[in-house]
């Protein structure tokens, strides 16, 4: 999601040339700069995104190699095509706008083996140990630390200190102590920096980060304690299974000795022996290369064992505790975009002037009415031609509304448990729907509405829902450039679901997800349709598992076409108003 600006061309300009200088005195032909954080993190505040300094583009997910001659490469998704080339400069950046399918990093690979670069500068810390072998088998990778590019290039500080906050078991339903011992052995541990997994073992939040309800920390968890790394900390933490060492994130090595001297002081304490630690796991897609080498030098490499997964497989499966404070989130959720869309209808049947930044500030008003603490991702709100570009950022006060109009409003918000929500919803401004626009809508109605409804075997692939998904969109001649779903939790992007065309994720039963097809024509306006479902055992079918429905807000009648519809795609689609309308929220069935 796009984040408000602070440089302009000729600051990316100058930054460029000082990496360059700085490369020329390296040896180096290229440079490769990450989105991510040192916690390798997605949503990262742009003042902490290295890649932005480079580029001037402000979206959530992309790569960037810096060649020593040429354009910097952008490398970018179907969700950020439109993006990318209005915010870079073309004479600086070339956007490599990767096909559905081929992976960000993979594109990048093709391209360092194919430009033939002998040496590759990487920031050690901002690049997971999976990406940095890889490079190593293309060319000869040189690590950087953050202190050394600060010293080229003037990255901006943010504060990150909030106050932390403890859930009650009523809320997540297990304590740190019963999910540690559920994990590890005695004399196990394993080394976490992924913050949502960070998050979910110790039963704390923070909100210290935009659209995150995570916190800034590195951990040890074992099977007994999780020893967490924070820089800051205000609040007080009574867990007993949480033991927190305050230092600089970059001392990883001092913070490993005293979880050491910790250790052996609380057994001798107790009478009991040494409990050296004799296996440590790691996910190397989550740790950054130059903690790795700290870790093996405290460890020892052969204590060291590789989780790519993480703790993703445990926190990805759902407690019934926390499938119901989901669905509260999801409840008041849905109750903040029906406001939103009514609101928004209402207005424009008045003929009030209501904008497109109106609509944005008015959704997120209406989720703060409704109990959220944050939201969960920048809302988008787009109108018009707009709502064909996946991933709008920027809604205008000069883009108004009137009757006849296709509008897009994908949001979701953190509430007090402090698990992402995120729905979708396109709906017609007011007036009445050309032919066009209810021919696009209906067929993403019956995407959305084969996918929630589909029966399917334990352990199928997430490919095999995708499939499923596009067949109304393919029989209409389109396709869309981007998954039909992504797991949901503390990150309202989570690991152990996943639905698109290259997806070997089985389908677990209590994974949350979303499911989201969607039609987009450039210069006409799009249509996305997005609930997010539980996976569950079939009630009738052995063997089988369905999807369960966390979202229940209408959908916009005034855009259907009835014609188009199959008798079984009409009572699916009356079934799901009929238990909107239970709660309230029913274009269809309004009181």
């Amino acid at each position: 999601m796009a984040k408000e600006k602070f440089l302009n061309s000729k600051d990316v300009e100058q930054n460029i040339n000082a990496l360059r200088r700085f490369m020329i005195g390296k040896k180096l032909d290229c440079f490769y700069i990450s989105s991510f954080d040192i916690f390798l993190n997605e949503y990262v505040p742009l003042e902490d995104c290295h890649r932005y300094y480079l580029t001037n583009f402000t979206g959530s997910t992309a790569e960037v190699l810096v060649p020593l001659n040429g354009k910097v490469i952008l490398f970018v998704d179907g969700r950020y095509y439109e993006q990318a080339d209005l915010e870079v400069d073309p004479n600086q950046v070339e956007v490599y706008k990767c096909p559905y399918g081929v992976g960000l990093q993979s594109a990048m690979k093709d391209v360092i083996g194919k430009r033939g670069f002998k040496s590759l500068g990487i920031e050690g810390d901002r690049i997971d140990l999976s990406l940095f072998r890889e490079f190593s088998t293309l060319s000869k990778v040189v690590s950087f630390n953050n202190a050394e590019l600060a010293n080229i290039i003037n990255f901006k500080s943010k504060d990150f200190n909030k106050s932390i906050l403890e859930l009650p078991l009523d809320l997540v339903g297990e304590s740190t102590l019963e999910k540690c011992q559920r994990l590890l052995n005695p004399g196990e541990a394993f080394f976490i920096t992924a913050l949502d997994s960070i998050a979910w073992i110790t039963n704390l939040r923070r909100f210290e980060m935009p659209f995150q309800s995570t916190f800034r920390a590195k951990a040890l968890a074992t099977n007994e304690k999780v020893f967490l790394l924070m820089e800051e900390l205000d609040g007080v933490v009574h867990n007993s299974a949480v033991e927190i060492t305050k230092g600089k994130f970059s001392e990883l090595e001092y913070f490993l000795q005293m979880v050491k001297e910790y250790e052996n002081t609380w057994r001798k304490f107790l009478g009991e022996k040494e409990n050296n630690i004799q296996k440590v796991f790691f996910s190397d897609k989550t740790i950054n290369a130059a903690d790795f080498e700290k870790l093996k030098l405290h460890f020892g490499i052969e204590r060291l064992v590789n989780r790519p997964e993480g703790l993703v497989p445990f926190h990805s499966l759902k407690n019934p505790v926390e499938l119901k404070s989901m669905e509260s989130s999801f409840n008041r959720g849905d109750q903040a975009i029906f406001e939103t869309i009514s609101w928004i209808k209402g207005q424009v049947k008045k003929g009030e002037k209501v904008s497109e930044l109106d609509f944005f500030h008015k959704t997120n008003e209406f989720y703060k009415k409704n109990g959220a603490l944050e939201q969960s991702f920048k809302t988008i709100s787009a109108l018009g031609s707009n709502s064909s570009i996946i991933h709008f950022s920027n809604p205008s006060q000069d883009v108004l509304f009137k009757n006849g109009e296709l509008a897009l409003l994908d949001s979701g918000g953190y509430f007090e448990s402090g698990y992402a929500t995120d729905t979708t919803r396109a709906f017609l401004s007011g007036g009445t729907a050309n032919d066009k626009q209810k021919e696009i809508y209906t067929t993403v109605l019956k995407a959305i509405l084969h996918t929630q409804n589909a029966v399917f075997p334990e352990g199928s692939w997430g490919s095999l829902i995708d499939g499923l998904a596009r067949q109304p969109v393919f029989k209409f001649g389109l396709n869309y450039n981007h998954g039909t779903g992504h797991g949901v939790g503390i990150n309202v992007h989570e690991g152990g679901f996943r639905l698109s065309t290259t997806s070997n994720v089985p389908l677990r039963e209590n994974t949350v997800g979303s499911i989201e097809p969607g039609i987009y024509i450039p210069g006409f306006g799009g249509v996305r349709l997005e609930n997010v479902a539980v996976v569950e055992k079939h009630p009738t079918i052995k063997g089988m598992l369905h999807f369960r429905s966390l979202v229940f807000v209408g959908f916009d009648h005034d855009l259907i076409e009835d014609s188009l519809l199959t008798d079984e795609e009409k009572k699916w689609l009356e079934n799901y108003e009929r238990e909107c309308q239970k709660r309230g929220r029913s274009f269809k069935y309004q009181s």
